[in-house]
């Protein structure tokens, strides 16, 4: 029989694979740094078992945050990774050869003496995970995102500051919004029950500037239609938004829904 034959079986005793694995928790809750992440993503992507394991996990928070919008505080990640990490932390140190530990011989002693049978890995992990999750609903706070992206915490800051002025119109049954702020040289592009656009089409930003229009990037608003884009505003005179080809164009091909900052 060849080597090749027993790896599937070893990946239980692969200390690479139990390390991913063991951040499979924090991974469906999005409490892991960038780095991490992509490690973790790059091992789901030859890895059935943890694939299944994240789906699984990630299908127990469905429905929980809904209607939860308290902003979570700064120590919430710090305090989901070490419920994790408890938990994950009861389980013993596998073996970190490929060879599996010879049976131990039946014994006719009493049945407390024999060695007692390893955790299933699994079970550890969707116990740390339940345990986070529960101190996330219990405190009212969001479970899908414990911590906001850098570019929604500008955002806000746009949204809050005391010089921000908005711009309101109507495009495609959608309300369109832009909110600037002068003061931090940004502005918002919102925009509310827009219909989703088109097969070979996309939805794509624009700030108007002295000499014509420039690209801010694509716009994907979610089920409902909304969306927040982040765009400069330092010498921008408006935004605009457009329907153009999958993947957006250098210039607008289509008439723009456009707001003037004046």
């Amino acid at each position: 029989m060849s080597e090749s034959r027993g790896a599937p079986h070893d990946r239980d005793h692969d200390p690479a694979h139990e390390e991913l694995e063991a951040l499979a928790a924090s991974y469906a809750l999005d409490a892991l740094d960038p780095s991490e992440t992509a490690a973790v993503e790059a091992h789901l992507a030859t890895c059935p078992q943890c694939r299944e394991l994240v789906d699984s996990l990630r299908e127990s928070t469905l429905g929980l945050s809904d209607g939860l919008e308290t902003p979570p505080p700064a120590a919430l990640r710090d305090r989901i990774l070490e419920a994790v990490s408890d938990e994950s932390d009861t389980a013993p140190t596998p073996p970190t050869t490929a060879e599996e530990p010879e049976a131990p011989e039946e014994s006719e002693g009493p049945e407390e003496h024999r060695p007692p049978r390893r955790p299933r890995r699994r079970a550890v992990l969707a116990g740390g995970f339940a345990l986070a999750a529960s101190a996330l609903v219990a405190t009212g706070l969001v479970v899908a995102r414990p911590w906001r992206s850098q570019e929604e915490k500008d955002i806000d800051e746009v949204l809050a500051a005391d010089d921000a002025r908005e711009y309101t119109t109507t495009w495609r049954s959608a309300r369109i919004t832009a909110v600037r702020s002068p003061s931090l040289g940004s502005a918002v592009l919102k925009v509310e029950d827009l219909p989703a656009a088109p097969s070979g089409k996309d939805y794509q930003a624009w700030t108007k500037e002295s000499e014509g229009p420039v690209s801010a990037g694509l716009v994907h608003p979610d089920d409902d239609g909304d969306s927040r884009t982040l765009l400069s505003a330092g010498s921008a005179e408006g935004a605009a938004i457009s329907l153009e080809p999958a993947g957006g164009s250098e210039q607008p091909t289509t008439v723009l829904a456009a707001l003037d900052y004046s």
